[in-house]
């Protein structure tokens, strides 16, 4: 069984950028982020090629995988989870499938500022609604991850009253922005805004660690795909 001090790469290219981070255990061993809006599937493997390089392990050492599943970018997302699974498969070693709300909320959680507050966490859709998750002050997900407009987030965030609440992801802007006075008495914006691969593979190695045994990879859609099916002839 893989354990919590297994060797493990982080994958990350849900967003704007492609991250590839590798621990073994706790020690982080090496750390890539390159911002791009295109062009993830020419530079995922040479990032991952060269941060194991960095740390001086080659594919073979690898014990696990873990990669982002979403929400984000269809083709972000689908680049990396088809390169982990490649990956995976080829190896012969576990990957976990790892949400960009659990790897903003553990970024969040490891700064000071977190202390004895509870953390929303709220991701651009490129859509009206906005992506949301909330998190108690011990940083467990508090309900499941839903799609609302930013009025209504700011609604559900309002009734919010046992703790202060740190905002963060790259679409926190938007709701705070439609935020009374009265609403806003107890939030803070975090400077988190995008999930990165050093808390995707940290958390891989959580997983394992807890005897979790990886589901089948499964990006993670919080509404239905924009697609019309066709008229029947």
């Amino acid at each position: 069984m893989l354990s919590a001090s297994g060797t493990i790469i982080g994958i990350d290219s849900s967003t704007g950028a492609c991250s590839i981070a590798v621990r073994c255990g706790d020690v982080l061993l090496s750390h890539l982020r390159e911002d791009m809006a295109r062009g993830q599937s020419e530079r995922l493997a040479p990032m991952a090629k060269a941060g194991l390089a960095a740390a001086g392990l080659g594919f073979p050492d690898l014990d696990a995988i873990a990669v982002t599943r979403g929400p984000g970018s269809f083709t972000g997302l689908r680049i990396g989870m088809s390169f982990a699974k490649g990956l995976a498969q080829a190896l012969g070693v576990p990957v976990f499938g790892v949400t960009g709300f659990d790897a903003v909320a553990r970024a969040v959680f490891a700064t000071e500022a977190a202390a004895s507050h509870r953390v929303a966490v709220i991701l651009e859709s490129r859509r009206a609604d906005l992506f949301l998750q909330l998190f108690t002050t011990g940083g467990a997900p508090d309900g499941p991850p839903v799609a609302l407009p930013p009025q209504d987030i700011a609604a559900k965030l309002r009734q919010v009253r046992d703790a202060p609440l740190l905002l963060a992801g790259d679409a926190a802007d938007k709701v705070l922005a439609v935020l009374d006075e009265e609403g806003a008495e107890m939030l803070q914006s975090s400077s988190i805004t995008a999930p990165d691969a050093r808390e995707v593979a940290l958390i891989g190695l959580e997983m394992a660690g807890n005897g979790q045994v990886p589901l089948a990879l499964q990006p993670l859609y919080l509404r239905a795909p924009d697609v019309t099916a066709p008229r029947a002839g």
